[in-house]
C-alpha cells in the first residue's frame, strides 16, 4: 500500500507530520500532542532523517572545517566536518583519532578529497596528519583558539600576581578579570575603561601583559598579508624582552604551527561557523539529557545542522 511505509503502523502523512514535530521539539512532547507511544515517535524520526540524508558522497566541498564534540564525559568525542561554502554539516565519526578523519577522506573518495582547497581546524596533530595526508589544502589554524591560549596566559599572570595579596584585594581582582581579557576597543561603559586604566597604572607586570595581548589581536586585525609575519616576529621578540614566563609556551605554539596561522591572513577563514552548529548539538544533548542511542544522536545532528 502507497500510503505506508512497510511494517509500520501510522500512514505516510502521519509520519511526516510526526517529523516536523520532532525537528522542533522533544519525542517526549511529540508523543504527548499525537498521543503515540515514544518509541513510535523515535522510530519515525529515525526512519525520516534517514530519508532525507544527504550521502557525504554526493558532497563537493572545496572549504571543509574540522572540529570535535564531546558527547558524554571521560573524553569520548565526535568528529564533526562541515562544508564551509554550504554552511553545513556533511559527516560525522566517532572519537578524533586521525583514521576518524581518514574515514571521511575515504567516503569522500580521492578525487574530492584532492579538491578541496583550505580546511579550517585546531591544532590537534591527528587532524593535521590525516588532512596532509589526503589533501593538498591549506590549512587554516582559527584565530580564536590562538587568541584564546594569550587570554589564558595573561590570566595566568594575574592569578600570579595577586596570589599573595590580602582576601578583599583577590576578591576584587577576580571580580575585575573580565576587563583584563577583554579587548580595550570593546569596552563602552566610561566607568569599566577608568576602572581597568586604574589597575593597569598600579601593576606594571600586568600592564605589560595586557599590553601583549592587545598585541595579538590588533595582528589579527589587520588586513596586510604580507607583514603579519614580520609583526608576529616582533611580538616574539617583546615577550621575550618582557620576561614574563606565561607568555613563553605561546609563542612556542605559534612557532610551531605557523604555518596554519600565517594561512589565516591568507584565507580570512575562523572555526566560528563550527563554533555555532557545536551550540545547537550542545541543545540537542541538553534537551535530550544526554543520548543513550550515540547513532540516533548522530541523526539529530544532521536533522539540525543542514545534512538533509
Amino acid at each position: 500500500m502507497d500510503f505506508v511505509r512497510p511494517y509500520s503502523r501510522c500512514t505516510r502523512l502521519l509520519e511526516e507530520e510526526v517529523s516536523i514535530c520532532t525537528s522542533l521539539m522533544t519525542i517526549t512532547d511529540a508523543s504527548l500532542i499525537w498521543q503515540l507511544d515514544w518509541k513510535t515517535v523515535k522510530d519515525i524520526d529515525i526512519q525520516s532523517i534517514k530519508d532525507k540524508l544527504i550521502d557525504v558522497k554526493t558532497a563537493n566541498p572545496t572549504m571543509i572545517g574540522v572540529d570535535e564534540i564531546a558527547y558524554i564525559k571521560g573524553h569520548h568525542y565526535l568528529t564533526i566536518v562541515r562544508d564551509i561554502t554550504a554552511r553545513k554539516v556533511i559527516w560525522i565519526g566517532f572519537n578524533r583519532r586521525i583514521e576518524t578523519l581518514n574515514a571521511f577522506f575515504e567516503e569522500l573518495g580521492p578525487e574530492k578529497s584532492m579538491s578541496i582547497k583550505v580546511c579550517c581546524m585546531d591544532m590537534w596533530d591527528p587532524f593535521i596528519s590525516s588532512v596532509q595526508r589526503n589533501t593538498k589544502a591549506d590549512i587554516v589554524f582559527d584565530k580564536f583558539h590562538i587568541i584564546k591560549k594569550v587570554n589564558e596566559a595573561l590570566d595566568k599572570v594575574r592569578k600570579r600576581l595577586f596570589a599573595k595579596a590580602d582576601k578583599s584585594t583577590r576578591k576584587e581582582m577576580k571580580h575585575k578579570r573580565f576587563l583584563i581579557l577583554h579587548r580595550r576597543n570593546n569596552l563602552v561603559d566610561e566607568e569599566d575603561i577608568e576602572s581597568l586604566e586604574q589597575l593597569l597604572e598600579s601593576n606594571k607586570p600586568l600592564y605589560t601583559a595586557y599590553i601583549l595581548k592587545e598585541e595579538v589581536a590588533d595582528i589579527f586585525d589587520d588586513l596586510d598579508e604580507r607583514r603579519e609575519k614580520i609583526r608576529l616576529e616582533q611580538w616574539f621578540k617583546n615577550v621575550l624582552d618582557s620576561g614574563i614566563e606565561e607568555f613563553l609556551p605561546v609563542v612556542a605554539m605559534i612557532q610551531r604551527y605557523l604555518y596554519g596561522i600565517l594561512n589565516y591572513f591568507k584565507h580570512r577563514l575562523t572555526n566560528a561557523g563550527s563554533e555555532g552548529f557545536n551550540n545547537k548539538i550542545n541543545v540537542i544533548k541538553r534537551a535530550a539529557f544526554g543520548f543513550r542511542d550515540i547513532e540516533y544522536f548522530k541523526l539529530k545532528i544532521f536533522q539540525r545542522c543542514g545534512g538533509i
